[in-house]
């Protein structure tokens, strides 16, 4: 290739005097001999000379005051100083799966924006041995490399914001350049970035597979990158392989060449669209693989461990029709070649989105008819769901910073249950929204260390925070408020114009806004502006509850205030924590009427009147659950809204019949105008329930006052006769024994119906998982799939040691890893101290407990009540450099658990412990906020303990019976 006419580097100054350093090939002092050379007579030359040295006299004035703000790197902000920008990577890699180590090589096509000596981007954990730097010129859309080389000698690691500074030995101008950086690094052992996963064959051999996750700040720990979701560029990537392996990545295979003598192949992958580093995705492994094709010629295929094939087909299937619906759905074709989906034996998160090449954890993808459960079955689908859509809603249209991750996980999370309800109508995943991602949001919201939506989130620690049920859930749930606000087809239409507008690029939450606004302005605008709509419920945290009451001559008055857990002082809001709240309602004239009408006002202030029939005797507000809020109501509707449970529950929709109760158990413990025993004065109408959503939801909501009093033993007997008053008619109903009539909701909940049942002393429910476990050991049978957590864990309780050991070796045997989250919760379901602190110690030793799963054991040995609660915070305290050094700056979930521990309890004593344990832990990285939202509600437990124990407790020894205890 041609050497471009002139080499645009302005060169300065530099401390390193090696005269023989190809850096100063092309300097201002060779120019100045070849000048000298040509000078005929002494004096030409002292004049030349002279004014030569005028010349650099002058420019080394200005270089000197130019060097001023250019000569440091400044990395202050923590942030890419966007100038320099990548426009695309050839990124080469050879791993060797024996020593766990990989070399490599990435040429990072560069534009400089602004002249400049540092270019500063992200690498971890990289070995670099050779940088260089070469100018690119563009001749009628050719790139052409110049023949000279630039060595860079200086550069460093800026820990603290995992930086690599480059600092070029002279000035780099304007223009294009090519980076070529020369790398060695380990496959590493955290799962994150390019790391390593174990599994063993059927013959019980072990290998190791080599993948990717790079989410959210992990593309940086595989190779030297501009690691920031603004920062998109096309992708060339060429791995080695053995011959017996196989190499994936975003794109197809293009071709493959051999490489070397000791028969190793290199595959080169086809150059991939514009996408954030985050996307980036390759792995070498010997899996297999299923195949099909969509509607429009994509090719998808499922790729497991070859004993697991099998287990793909429901994946695969599921894949195909979403991907369909969402092509028709969203209006625009997957824009890639391909779709691949992994089935990852070791995976911290449930899946990730890498564009062309999405990874699951097994219990994500694989489904085995034979035995695998129904809830693994929606698992698998909702799971398939979320990701494919992120591949338009967050690959196609990135998000320009992580404060508004929400418009990622938010939507995925809301298509999630939309188009799973469509290639799954049986699943009634409109329920499962309700329960699932509403119910959840709320509780997650209600504290005063929530956050809202977007936030600012500039480090990794603090983007690690924001995969949370505030980016997922609550996200959902907006989304499905503006959604029913607009109406589908509207708001779809704006999605369209939203992904048109800004495909292969990044968008803020405001440019979505302003799209969904063109499609609304003609029907709904000006009566809605989307902006400030939805303003109001992603920049501030928290969420409104709607008190109601009605007067006599028919006038209805709703006002709004922020609902909250806890006695913490929320932040300041630029809403002044008001909403923008689409009040839906309906009313009626007796427990027997139908609704008149379904109506919708807007409270866009702190109150406001509006007119329903004089007649009418109840209002029900946020009628289908639609909006992100709670409703009140005076004394006197509520008892009309009670009574119609018991009369007549099904005037009420499901969702309003589970919303009802989970607004009362909530309302109950802050509320000073709501008793805290209305909520279970209305649930004792459950035990009329046919709708096991609602059912199984109502016993989630009422668990916040239940696990609260069954802390103390006075409290046991009665609160089990409140429980199996409602539960026996249900069992009785859907009866023990699966049966081929089932519907899909019976398959579903039964099993969660049965271990409630034998919780609370239902002796039938104890005998028949015994039972069924002794045939299962005796005659080798097996344990019906959607039976197995529940046989398993209500023997594991009680169990003798021998027994549990025959459980975890079973555990250790067993393939399928949904069986083995089943085996993992029996295991945690001991009440054996011996054996709780044993299984904890698993945690901490891989050969036990895969390094995905240590988080889920420890959250399920907490579940088992105070003293199992407390071993397992004294073992995280014990251990806690391990586990801050494995979890503590990732998006693991870790701080979750940590939540869960620590909001568990209710003693001061143990309150000012964990307060005292972290007062000297200065950094918390990712584990931060879950430590703070543990002791608010902890606190808020302390302080319920002293407000209405008494009250909820008395209520239930008046109405069943004796505090003494039998069992």
């Amino acid at each position: 290739m041609p050497r471009p006419e002139e080499l645009r580097l302005t060169e300065f100054a530099s401390d390193d005097s090696d005269a023989d350093d190809d850096i100063f090939s092309n300097s201002i002092i060779h120019r100045y001999e070849n000048k000298q050379r040509r000078c005929g007579r002494w004096r030409n030359c002292l004049v030349i000379m002279g004014t030569l040295a005028v010349f650099l006299m002058a420019l080394a004035t200005g270089l000197s005051l130019y060097n001023l703000h250019q000569d440091t790197c400044d990395t202050s902000t923590g942030l890419l100083p966007g100038n320099v920008l990548p426009r695309h990577y050839n990124l080469w890699l050879h791993p060797n799966l024996t020593s766990l180590t990989f070399q490599a090589r990435v040429d990072i096509e560069i534009e400089v924006l602004d002249v400049t000596r540092c270019i500063t981007l992200h690498s971890l954990e990289q070995n670099i041995t050779r940088i260089t730097l070469k100018q690119r010129k563009d001749e009628e859309g050719v790139d052409v490399e110049t023949v000279e080389e630039f060595v860079i000698k200086e550069f460093s690691f800026i820990h603290e914001h995992e930086f690599l500074a480059i600092k070029a030995p002279i000035a780099v101008e304007k223009g294009q350049y090519t980076l070529t950086i020369h790398y060695h690094a380990e496959v590493r052992h955290a799962l994150k970035g390019f790391y390593r996963s174990y599994y063993n064959t059927e013959s019980g051999e072990r290998r190791v597979a080599a993948v990717t996750q790079f989410e959210a700040t992990f593309a940086r720990h595989a190779f030297p990158c501009f690691d920031e979701p603004q920062y998109k560029a096309s992708f060339s990537i060429s791995i080695v392989r053995d011959t017996g392996h196989t190499a994936l990545s975003n794109m197809p295979e293009r071709d493959t060449e051999e490489y070397g003598s000791d028969g190793l192949v290199q595959v080169n992958f086809e150059k991939s669209v514009k996408m954030s580093t985050y996307l980036v995705a390759f792995m070498i492994m010997d899996f297999t693989s299923k195949s099909a094709t969509t509607k429009s010629g994509k090719l998808i295929r499922i790729w497991s461990r070859s004993d697991t094939e099998h287990q793909t087909d429901y994946a695969l299937k599921c894949a195909v029709n979403l991907m369909n619906y969402y092509e028709e759905k969203f209006g625009i074709e997957f824009p890639l070649p391909k779709q691949d989906l992994v089935a990852v034996p070791d995976f911290n998160s449930g899946a990730m989105e890498n564009w062309g090449l999405i990874t699951y954890r097994e219990t994500s993808i694989l489904y085995d008819p034979t035995q695998t459960s129904s809830a693994f079955k929606r698992r698998v689908v909702s799971v398939v769901a979320h990701e494919m859509a992120h591949q338009w809603f967050g690959n196609l249209v990135t998000m320009k910073w992580w404060n508004d991750l929400w418009l990622n996980e938010g939507f995925a999370s809301y298509m999630e249950y939309v188009a799973s309800n469509e290639v799954e109508p049986d699943m009634n995943m409109n329920m499962y929204l309700q329960k699932n991602a509403m119910q959840r949001a709320l509780s997650a919201d209600s504290f005063s260390n929530s956050h809202p939506i977007s936030s600012e989130a500039n480090t990794p620690s603090a983007i690690a925070e924001m995969f949370d049920a505030i980016s997922y859930r609550k996200g959902a749930c907006i989304l499905q408020m503006l959604n029913k606000v607009m109406k589908d087809y509207l708001f779809f239409e704006g999605i369209n114009k939203y992904l048109t507008q800004h495909e292969y690029s990044n968008a803020e939450q405001s440019q979505l806004y302003d799209a969904l606004n063109e499609t609304a302005k003609e029907e709904l605008r000006p009566a809605l502006d989307i902006n400030r709509f939805m303003d109001s419920w992603t920049l501030q945290m928290g969420y409104p509850v709607v008190h109601v009451s009605k007067g006599s001559d028919g006038k209805v008055t709703i006002s709004q205030e922020k609902f909250k857990f806890g006695n913490l002082t929320d932040p300041p809001s630029p809403f002044g924590y008001k909403w923008m709240i689409p009040f839906w309602y309906s009313t009626g004239t007796a427990a027997t009427s139908k609704h008149e009408g379904d109506n919708i006002i807007w409270l866009t202030n702190t109150s406001r009147e509006f007119d329903v029939p004089a007649d009418s005797k109840w209002i029900l507000g946020n009628t289908l659950s639609r909006g992100f809020y709670r409703v009140t109501y005076t004394a006197d509707l509520w008892e009309e809204i009670i009574s119609i449970l018991h009369e007549n529950h099904k005037i009420f929709s499901e969702a309003d019949r589970m919303k009802i109760i989970d607004d009362l158990t909530s309302l109950g413990q802050v509320r000073k105008d709501v008793d805290v025993t209305w909520a279970l004065k209305a649930s004792s109408y459950l035990k009329n329930e046919d709708s096991l959503y609602v059912l199984t939801g109502a016993l989630v909501s009422l668990s916040r006052i239940i696990e609260k009093l069954s802390v103390l033993e006075e409290y046991s007997v009665p609160i089990n006769k409140f429980f199996l008053e409602i539960l026996e008619p249900v069992i009785s109903r859907i009866g023990m024994e699966p049966s081929d009539s089932d519907s899909f909701e019976t398959r579903l909940f039964r099993g969660a119906v049965l271990s409630e049942g034998a919780h609370h002393g239902h002796s039938k429910c104890v005998e028949f998982a015994e039972e069924q476990y002794a045939t299962h050991r005796n005659d080798k049978t097996t344990v019906p799939a959607d039976l197995f957590e529940f046989v398993y864990s209500v023997v594991a309780v009680n169990c003798t040691e021998k027994v549990w050991d025959e459980i975890y070796q079973e555990y250790i045997t067993e393939s399928l890893q949904s069986k083995q989250r089943y085996l993992m919760k029996a295991l945690a379901s001991t009440t054996n101290l011996t054996l709780i602190r044993r299984f904890l110690h698993y945690t901490i030793d891989e050969t036990k407990i895969r390094q995905q799963d240590t988080r889920l054991v420890l959250m399920y040995v907490s579940m088992g009540g105070y003293q199992a609660n407390y071993e397992t915070w004294n073992f995280v305290r014990e251990n806690w450099e391990y586990f801050y050094e494995t979890f503590g700056h990732t998006n693991s979930g870790f701080d979750i658990l940590l939540e869960s521990v620590i909001g568990q309890f209710y003693k001061k004593e143990d309150i000012d412990e964990v307060v005292k344990f972290f007062a000297n832990k200065s950094d918390l990285g990712s584990l931060q906020r879950g430590v703070k939202k543990g002791l608010e509600a902890a606190n808020h437990r302390l302080d319920w303990m002293g407000e209405h124990r008494a009250n909820a407790g008395g209520w239930f020894r008046s109405n069943y019976g004796s505090s003494s205890i039998s069992r």
